[in-house]
């Protein structure tokens, strides 16, 4: 049970409970209502990660897991697992992602997977990429896709926050959502 409960949507701003009902019934989404004044701007932007970004959607896909890891947060990596698997992640990527660019499994992900792996995780873990880090995934992404990877990190970083601050817990039917119903 999450540590606050999840308001109820009669109780909200009538512009914040007409965007709210035409949300999946996703318990994050839920928690971001207690919140209303930052609900919807949050949420938009969430769908325009996942919907509008010129960057490969396999490659935030693999960071987004990448952040679920680092940060433990478990209805993150539930909910995006079968998201990334959409965008092309095998199999093999969604176990080799808990052990990095470098660790157990990385022949499962090329050059620019690996690069973009390692800025993942200095961006979450020191939040600035090193100079080398960065210099060698720019030339791979250039600065539009360079930006929304690391916009990408840091939501999904901070959703992660909510998440395990809040103690958000997976709703009966997490996993099950495509990029297009999320997409509404």
């Amino acid at each position: 049970m999450a540590r606050i409960p999840y308001p109820n949507l009669e109780d909200l701003p009538e512009k914040v409970r007409v965007a709210a009902e035409k949300l999946p019934p996703l318990n994050i989404m839920k928690m971001f209502l207690n919140a209303p004044t930052n609900a919807i701007p949050l949420l938009s932007f969430g769908q325009s990660i996942l919907t509008k970004q010129e960057l490969d959607a396999q490659l935030r896909e693999l960071a987004i897991l990448r952040v679920a890891h680092l940060t433990g947060a478990n209805y993150e990596w539930t909910q995006h697992v079968p998201l990334a698997k959409e965008t092309g992640v095998t199999d093999a990527q969604v176990e080799a992602i808990r052990h990095g660019a470098d660790g157990a499994g990385a022949d499962a992900f090329n050059e620019v997977e690996k690069r973009v792996l390692r800025f993942t995780d200095e961006v979450t873990q020191d939040v600035k990429a090193s100079a080398e880090t960065f210099s060698a995934l720019e030339k791979d992404l250039g600065p539009r896709q360079m930006v929304e990877l690391a916009l990408a990190i840091g939501f999904y970083g901070m959703v992660a926050r909510v998440m395990e601050s809040f103690e958000v817990e997976l709703e009966p039917t997490a996993g099950t959502y495509s990029i297009a119903q999320l997409r509404r």
